[in-house]
């Protein structure tokens, strides 16, 4: 596998979204409905803890696959952007939120937010995504939501911590696979030092780090 494989996240995830039933066991890692739900729940008690949820808000979520977090967070806010790189995730997206009147979905060009308007969000997210790219590109989210938030927007991005048992398994699974053997949606795993420095070289003076689960780590900033 090159290294140019394994940052072709569009290819990837097309690949992994050909119906609902493969999307969210990718998404996931299971097709049990009500753990699927019962998982948004936690994430949505995670955001109203660190970021904090209100109605007046505009939320935007990196990678949001299939809704899974949307629609347990959309009656809680003004507007719910969902963005991913895969047009087959947001086509099972659109089945899954399609009841709901205040989502919106954008597929992403490329590994950016060059397609949102400055200052036009309040809250930007993405969680369980980053073990996902490399880090070049978890850099670059944070640093361009500093672009799209808007003055006193915040940020909460998140990752499985390698410091844990949990974050130590996923890490020596990922060994256990030669170099030529190992699949392009690989988790690779975080730590607090790498995700605080992002936030801090990115410019937000505030950037402070959120341990959660046992297993995860998250970077918590705000837009001055």
């Amino acid at each position: 596998m090159k290294l140019t494989d394994r940052s072709d996240y569009k290819k990837t995830w097309e690949d992994l979204a050909k119906d609902f039933e493969s999307a969210q066991h990718f998404v996931a890692g299971h097709n049990d409905d009500s753990e699927f739900k019962r998982s948004a729940e936690v994430t949505l008690k995670v955001l109203m803890e660190t970021v904090g949820v209100t109605k007046g808000d505009t939320f935007l979520e990196i990678g949001c696959g299939i809704g899974r977090v949307g629609r347990a967070l959309s009656p809680k806010v003004k507007h719910w952007m969902g963005a991913d790189i895969s047009s087959g995730m947001l086509s099972q997206a659109e089945i899954y939120l399609r009841d709901l009147d205040n989502c919106s979905l954008h597929n992403l060009k490329s590994s950016s937010l060059t397609q949102f308007e400055t200052e036009s969000v309040d809250v930007i997210y993405c969680t369980v995504v980053f073990m996902h790219l490399l880090e070049w590109d978890r850099y670059r989210y944070i640093e361009e939501a500093m672009r799209v938030l808007k003055p006193g927007g915040r940020i909460y991005f998140d990752n499985v911590d390698i410091t844990t048992n949990h974050g130590w398994q996923v890490f020596t699974d990922g060994c256990n696979f030669s170099p030529d053997e190992r699949p392009a949606h690989l988790s690779m795993v975080s730590s607090a030092e790498e995700l605080l420095t992002y936030g801090i070289r990115a410019g937000y003076e505030d950037a402070k780090i959120h341990k959660w689960g046992a297993a995860w780590v998250a970077l918590v900033g705000t837009k001055l």
